[in-house]
């Protein structure tokens, strides 16, 4: 669609012309009919399940049944009432009122969308909540979700042919279901609708705003749009048409952005507010206290050729003798570290080839560093499959047994062995929110050092001691306050010269927080106030170190695995949270895009 028929489609006065374009949309769209579909919600962290209505929903206009009656006339008071007479009259007049207003708006208004994200019923594509989703929004976020799988896709991370036809590939859903890749694109991009929308509907019944901060942020990604459609030569709303789909603006584009940005800021002041008790947290681990159960191993990993290159590498059926060999030499951490120069020779040249290391010494050390990791069952599954799940927490498998996985998609022979038996992880981890107040030097540097940055900058007492008055500043501001975490949270947004730490960077990271970390990771003065066993949740403090003073806010210490109980069962809740905004299927969802196969996967 060019320039000129974009201008026809919004000009109602050209009906013609717009409804030729109409036409030739529709024959363009491939409607996708799924009927009493269902779904498991799953945005970035999401496991919730909602249920569609069945079918795609439309508001009738309906006359309530009417009781029988007679021809007999009814009299009261000189009053006469001939019912069947008044029915009909009642009829024609709600029926003259329709066509009314059927002549006064068109039927397009209640057929065909739009771009302007004017919210007629043809341009519902869903209903979140109380939110409508026009056709042009759903195509963004379908369009985006597409493109990315098709992305890893082409990197091998996904096995997705973008040159077939994507209804007749399946994949596995996170439940283990085997689904088509065009029924995941669409549950996909109604979960990530629903995500954003629930967290939206949140943030604007608590009175939440855009910050000027974000306002700017819209305003310059409106304006690369408008200089690439520029160059593109071509009006701003045709570009992202032709990138997003049909019916897709710069109207839609703004709307998507102020939706995301205020759901974000609700997601995370919500996200403190959720934070479960002691008492939520340890029921939730005795619930599920099997998931938290990690065991060590270490791997070794023997390259093949997959017959797609010319090298003259191992054959599958080489790799995997070779990993037999290793499994029966092989028993304990020590010689599988000296297995490493002979096993993965392949793989510590293509190390030195792509820049990774300078000599072999540096990548034999390297690879013998990392070898080992302590994972959950979960963890086990993602990296390596059910069957080593089964077992790594089998008993009859003591430490010192070895096995070993073919992955034919990425060409290795992993050699696996077993290090611990399935425990508890004990790590330390503490979580803690800081606003870090640096001394200001004379010319002060724009970029902002993390608090755990190994530069060091020198200042005069004069520029400590102000910094340190401003810190007391803050804290009194804190203490004046409601003193929670959201209100420490709020001012370490507004005062944290840590911008990694907080929304101004580019980490996600909000408010000031530090969670998960573990012993080493923060400069000492930080992590001993932190790690202190007279610590309890709440607790305030100023602390002193190279980067200025911290004023800090004690959340979590503790072993790895209430951490992580912790973690998943605030997840529950948000779960439960997302769960509560509905998701009804309406009439514009035909008209919405359908991905389908490309040329070439260059193409793509």
């Amino acid at each position: 669609m060019d320039e000129k028929d974009l201008e026809l489609e919004n000009n109602d006065a050209q009906k013609d012309e717009a409804d030729a374009q109409e036409n030739k949309t529709e024959q363009e769209v491939k409607y996708e009919e799924n009927d009493n579909w269902q779904f498991d919600a799953s945005a970035p962290t999401l496991e919730n399940n909602i249920e569609l209505g069945g079918g795609y929903q439309t508001d009738n206009l309906e006359l309530p049944p009417q009781p029988a009656v007679s021809e007999k006339e009814e009299k009261s008071e000189n009053i006469t009432i001939r019912k069947k007479p008044l029915i009909i009259v009642l009829v024609s007049v709600l029926c003259a009122i329709l066509i009314a207003v059927i002549v006064f708006f068109g039927i397009r208004f209640f057929t065909v969308p739009n771009s302007n994200e004017r919210m007629n019923p043809g341009n519902v594509a869903l209903t979140v909540g109380d939110t409508k989703i026009s056709v042009g929004m759903y195509n963004f976020y379908y369009s985006s979700i597409v493109s990315n799988y098709v992305s890893y896709a082409n990197y091998g991370y996904y096995d997705l042919d973008p040159t077939a036809d994507y209804s007749t590939q399946t994949t596995v859903d996170k439940d283990g279901n085997e689904i088509s890749w065009l029924d995941l694109f669409k549950k996909d991009t109604i979960d990530q609708i629903q995500y954003i929308t629930a967290y939206y509907e949140a943030a604007k019944e608590a009175g939440i705003t855009l910050t000027e901060e974000q306002q700017s942020k819209i305003d310059e990604q409106v304006k690369s749009l408008e200089d690439a459609s520029s160059e593109a030569g071509q009006s701003i709303d045709a570009y992202i048409r032709q990138n997003y789909g049909d019916y897709c603006g710069i109207a839609t584009i703004k709307k998507m952005l102020e939706q995301s940005y205020l759901a974000e800021t609700y997601y995370h002041q919500a996200m403190i507010t959720m934070t479960p008790t002691d008492e939520e947290t340890n029921a939730y681990f005795e619930e599920h206290k099997g998931d938290y159960l990690s065991v060590s191993l270490a791997s070794i990993e023997i390259a093949f050729s997959n017959g797609e290159s010319e090298d003259n590498g191992l054959t599958v059926e080489e790799a995997e003798e070779k990993a037999k060999s290793y499994c029966e030499s092989i028993t304990n951490l020590d010689e599988m570290k000296a297995a490493i120069p002979e096993a993965c020779g392949d793989i510590i040249e293509q190390y030195i080839s792509y820049g990774y290391f300078e000599n072999t010494e540096d990548a034999i050390k390297s690879i013998s560093d990392s070898i080992e990791v302590t994972l959950t069952a979960s963890d086990i599954k993602e990296s390596y499959n059910e069957d080593i799940v089964a077992w790594a927490y089998d008993s009859e498998n003591p430490i010192g047994s070895t096995t070993y996985m073919v992955d034919e998609d990425y060409g290795y022979v992993y050699v696996i062995l077993k290090t611990s038996e399935p425990k508890l992880d004990e790590t330390e981890t503490y979580s803690v929110r800081h606003i870090l107040v640096q001394p200001k030097a004379e010319e002060e540097n724009t970029d902002t050092e993390n608090a755990n940055s190994s530069e060091q900058t020198e200042f005069t007492d004069e520029q400590w001691a102000a910094a340190l008055e401003k810190a007391n500043s803050i804290l009194d501001e804190y203490n004046g306050g409601e003193k929670t975490q959201l209100s420490f949270a709020l001012l370490a947004e507004e005062y944290s010269d840590d911008t990694e730490s907080t929304s101004s960077g580019s980490s996600g990271i909000y408010g000031g927080a530090i969670n998960g970390a573990k012993l080493g990771e923060m400069v000492p003065e930080f992590e001993n106030w932190a790690t202190d066993d007279a610590r309890k949740y709440g607790d305030v403090e100023i602390v002193k170190s190279e980067y200025g003073y911290h004023i800090m806010y004690f959340v979590f210490d503790g072993p790895t695995y209430i951490y992580n109980a912790s973690s998943d069962a605030q997840l529950e809740k948000e779960n439960e949270f997302t769960e509560a905004c509905k998701v009804k299927e309406r009439s514009g969802l035909k008209k919405t895009k359908v991905a389908t196969p490309v040329t070439t996967k260059a193409a793509q």
